[in-house]
């Protein structure tokens, strides 16, 4: 019973650690096709948060639990950490990725309805690298100008961020996530019920 157990549990954490790294890929390559133009940077964490729906749903039928969407929601600030970007990240990641276990927990992890309301928060969690648009505006500019973008980059996300520009994209982040919960159920429904999630 006990190895039956901890195979299990090692199949479950060999799971999460694959979903994990899937969503990592689809984070670098948005990442690095959106970063050098600056309408496409903006529209990052909405992409992220349409093309990595099927990732995490599946995720939950292969490893639910509340250490994979943790770790799915806070490796990636740390990965911007990592590349010289305003260490804040994590002050979004976090409490985005504590928010959406709790949301997921609320349906036992097998609840479509509940899993998509925790995709919706947990693709939040990429907000921690914009939040200095607008609460470190001219410092943001400044490094990014240093960073190597050009005055072009700057002068255009400056344009495009507005004091409400910050809501708008968290709004469109969210319906991005639920549209792409909606094409994963389309699309994956099959494996889904056979999962068990209704």
């Amino acid at each position: 019973m006990d190895n039956q157990k901890n195979t299990k549990s090692s199949r479950g954490a060999i799971a999460a650690g694959l979903f994990i790294a899937l969503y990592l890929v689809i984070f670098v390559i948005i990442g690095v096709i959106c970063m050098p133009i600056a309408v496409l940077f903006l529209l990052m964490p909405e992409l992220l948060a349409f093309f990595a729906a099927p990732i995490y749903h599946t995720m939950l039928t292969k490893a639910p639990g509340w250490i994979s969407i943790f770790l799915a929601a806070v490796i990636p600030s740390l990965v911007l950490i990592a590349t010289g970007h305003i260490p804040i990240a994590p002050l979004v990641s976090v409490p985005a990725g504590l928010i959406a276990v709790l949301l997921s927990k609320k349906g036992q992890y097998k609840s479509f309805k509940w899993n998509t309301i925790s995709h919706m928060v947990f693709s939040l969690n990429v907000f921690g690298g914009f939040l200095p648009i607008w609460f470190m505006r001219e410092y943001f500019f400044q490094r990014t100008l240093k960073g190597g973008m050009s005055q072009a980059f700057v002068d255009t996300v400056r344009l495009l961020t507005p004091w409400w520009g910050l809501l708008v994209m968290m709004i469109a982040t969210a319906l991005c996530s639920l549209l792409g919960s909606l094409f994963t159920k389309k699309v994956l429904h099959k494996r889904l019920e056979k999962a068990g999630i209704v």
